[in-house]
């Protein structure tokens, strides 16, 4: 990808000191940058694994690793979230960020990004400072995304930025896709919960919505390309 289509998606972060003074700026590059560079880059796969389950043992720290695998390899990433580095508005869905910044660090990984994700560094000292060419992406906060009326004819679109709730469409693609992975009834609610990010389907936003479809429509899509090479070679 030319540089300047990277450029796009680099933003600027002022970074303030405990007392809210701003003491510097850094740039960073927003998940939805990363995500587009990461399908120019043949993006075929994206998997997380939940490490450890927030708990008042751990100080309900959340940590995850990501898999992604590009036409260039398969690439790790380990995200953690809790209570002290995440936007008090984010404590809710630690969880959620943790998933998030462990597939974003994956992503910076496979497609050589040295930037810092956005998502790593939305703690209370860090705020967006100017970001011309670019949206920043979507965050979680405190309060129950809103509900959207009517029905939803573009359930794999969400803009950054946007606040209403996963749609019924978006819940029942997502369930129609664990299926299709061979969970069993309750196994897909789990399955589902964890491509969201969430504990409750209740707190989910359109935008985790169309980000667990596009990473379990490519975990699908994965495990079909691994059944027909493996019904071509026992054929064979």
């Amino acid at each position: 990808m030319q540089n300047w289509r990277r450029d796009s998606f680099v933003i600027r972060m002022k970074v303030r000191d405990e007392h809210g003074n701003v003491v510097g700026e850094t740039e960073a590059i927003n998940f939805k940058g990363l995500l587009a560079i990461a399908h120019e880059e043949g993006l075929t796969s994206v998997r997380t694994e939940l490490i450890q389950v927030p708990s008042e043992e751990n100080n309900r720290t959340a940590i995850v690793r990501a898999t992604v695998k590009t036409r260039k390899g398969m690439f790790t990433g380990i995200g953690d979230a809790s209570p002290t580095n995440v936007n008090r508005r984010i404590i809710p869905h630690v969880l959620r960020m943790a998933e998030t910044r462990a597939i974003a660090r994956a992503f910076r990984v496979a497609v050589n990004v040295g930037a810092v994700a956005v998502e790593e560094l939305l703690d209370d000292g860090v705020e967006e400072a100017r970001n011309d060419n670019a949206t920043a992406p979507a965050v979680g906060h405190g309060a129950l995304p809103v509900k959207a009326r009517g029905r939803d004819p573009q359930p794999q679109v969400a803009e950054p930025g946007d606040r209403r709730a996963m749609s019924d469409e978006q819940k029942k693609y997502l369930f129609r896709l664990a299926y299709q992975l061979g969970e069993s009834r309750e196994g897909a609610a789990r399955r589902v919960l964890a491509a969201l990010g969430v504990e409750q389907f209740e707190v989910a936003t359109r935008v985790a919505a169309a980000r667990a479809i596009d990473a379990m429509k490519a975990e699908l899509a994965d495990a079909q390309e691994r059944t027909a090479i493996s019904e071509e070679a026992r054929r064979a």
